[in-house]
């Protein structure tokens, strides 16, 4: 496809950070299934982010459509869940379900991973070449621009050129990485609201910048790409700085947005800083191998209450035991990095607003930066007494960036609303606000270097564990590697102590099989597990 003619079911929608792309989404789906009788039935695919809090966050918002239309109208499609939803495991469990009227569901949830992408896409050409009750497919990308890939982008042409496919909307507030130059992608059409309507929400406008410009050098040299020791350092060093300087962010009654940085363990970095500073304080840790609340009661001893909730929101659950265990006067604080940068939603209107956020990511991109500055945003202005304006610490470049960001994301919803658009015209404001544009438009990164030219120490390397292959293949794809499936659970031979697997730490201790042209790995472990490992240094971003 080569124009934007070819192109006219795609439908890009941008708004602000958590102004409301997921409830347009489910309006828009909520139409849709409205107009079946007129129009034949619809089925519609959903790719949520690639986080398990996501996921639950996005069906979550869905319940209304199950309670419109029955059990069994939203269906999840995973390797593994547990929720009220019907599940299926794989593409055949859920062409069997819409064989027959009765249980072929309305909406279908699934992760936004390579495998999955391939099972809608095989799913969505069988329902286009067999006769069902089906007659028409939408599909929805949620946050398109962090998984945006020439695989996706070809994926989503083809099914774009079926008769049954009526509709693809993608959601996102930062969609720079979504154009290209020229062809399909050059032009696209932005979602026609009927009014832009940002009442109560908290912005940029509504924080107040604490200018923090001492910590850094200047001018800020980026660490080495994939040095995530560096990158840890100089995140948590700017926080252990601004705390030490503004004692008032951890008083009682506050709460407080502390992102760390991708290493899991600069997260309990944060927490031990925030604990030596203040005992007393609550801290929320949100990460892939950890989703807990820790605080001390009065005798002193440390209490872990994990998150997991199969019928809320992280963001309910948090507030719940917060207010249940009496901690609401206490200072509560969130940390975390790749589950917690975009999407979540982290603030109730139980617990009220951020008082204070600290942001110290300098080598991020402007999508990142602004994605992570958008958790501490939403409409929150009429929650009475639980809204404050929240105190944001962060370099002054940052300001400016999620300032720009914001911008374009607004420039898009409202003076360009349901138009065809092109990067340029998305970019308008950082060319037109000066020296604050500017700080944006130098941030755009180049093409980064297709391998990291230096050999990895035997110290530079991480791993993760699963419970199921399917989830460890999953988190392979969001480092850039393809994990074969192994046909038996036997480790390689060479990996094996007398025909048994090895452990977790003996593995990590081999780091077996890791060069410079294959830098991750997946084994079984002794303990039944699946274990991702990698050195950072080698991956190919």
């Amino acid at each position: 496809m080569d124009s934007i003619e070819q192109a006219c079911k795609f439908i890009l929608c941008v708004l602000l950070t958590q102004l409301g792309k997921t409830f347009t989404a489910i309006n828009r789906i909520v139409t849709e299934i409205e107009q079946d009788d007129e129009f034949g039935r619809s089925i519609h695919i959903v790719f949520t982010m690639n986080t398990l809090l996501n996921n639950k966050q996005f069906a979550k918002r869905l319940e209304t459509i199950e309670n419109t239309y029955g059990k069994g109208s939203i269906c999840v499609f995973s390797s593994k869940y547990d929720g009220k939803y019907v599940h299926v495991k794989n593409r055949a469990e859920l062409q069997g379900l819409c064989l027959d009227e009765t249980s072929c569901p309305r909406v279908v949830v699934m992760c936004s991973n390579k495998r999955r992408y391939d099972d809608g896409v095989d799913f969505i050409k069988v329902i286009d070449k067999n006769k069902t009750n089906i007659f028409r497919v939408f599909a929805y990308y949620d946050e398109l621009h962090k998984y945006i890939s020439e695989p996706l982008r070809h994926q989503i042409e083809q099914i774009h050129s079926l008769d049954i496919l009526k509709g693809i909307i993608a959601l996102t507030a930062s969609p720079d990485r979504i154009w290209k130059s020229s062809g399909f992608w050059s032009k696209l059409r932005l979602i026609q609201l009927d009014h832009f309507n940002d009442t109560n929400y908290a912005g940029y406008k509504d924080m107040i910048f604490n200018c923090v410009d001492d910590f850094f050098a200047n001018p800020y040299i980026r660490p080495k790409p994939f040095d995530f020791d560096e990158l840890d350092r100089h995140t948590i060093g700017f926080i252990r700085h601004v705390l030490s300087r503004y004692s008032e962010i951890l008083e009682e009654n506050t709460r407080t947005f502390i992102p760390a940085h991708i290493r899991r363990s600069g997260h309990n970095t944060v927490r031990d800083l925030v604990f030596e500073i203040n005992p007393n304080s609550v801290v929320v840790v949100i990460n892939g191998f950890e989703k807990t609340l820790q605080y001390k009661d009065h005798m002193g001893h440390m209490k872990t209450i994990p998150l997991a909730s199969d019928e809320e929101e992280a963001c309910e659950t948090i507030s719940r035991l917060v207010i249940k265990h009496a901690l609401q006067n206490r200072p509560v604080v969130i940390t975390g990095f790749l589950c917690v940068g975009m999407g979540q939603t982290l603030t109730h209107k139980m617990l009220g607003s951020f008082t204070s956020a600290i942001f110290g990511h300098l080598d991020l991109t402007n999508d990142e930066i602004y994605q992570l500055f958008g958790r501490i945003t939403g409409r929150m202005k009429d929650w009475n007494d639980k809204y404050i304006q929240t105190q944001v610490y962060c370099p002054t470049t940052i300001m400016h960036r999620c300032h720009v960001m914001e911008e374009c994301a607004r420039n898009m919803a409202c003076d360009h609303n349901g138009d065809i658009v092109t990067q340029e015209d998305y970019r308008e404001p950082m060319n037109d606000m000066g020296e604050v544009g500017l700080s944006a438009i130098q941030n755009i990164r180049k093409t980064k270097e297709k391998q990291i030219k230096f050999k990895a120490e035997d110290t530079d390397r991480d791993h993760r564990v699963f419970d199921t292959q399917d989830e460890a293949i999953s988190f392979g794809e969001t480092l850039g590697a393809t994990l074969n499936k192994r046909p038996t659970n036997n480790a390689p031979k060479e990996l094996q102590t007398n025909g048994e697997n090895p452990s977790v730490e003996e593995l990590f201790k081999r780091m077996w099989g890791i060069n410079d042209k294959k830098c991750v790995r997946m084994i079984p472990t002794k303990e039944n597990k699946w274990c991702v490992y990698w050195r950072p240094s080698l991956i190919i971003q």
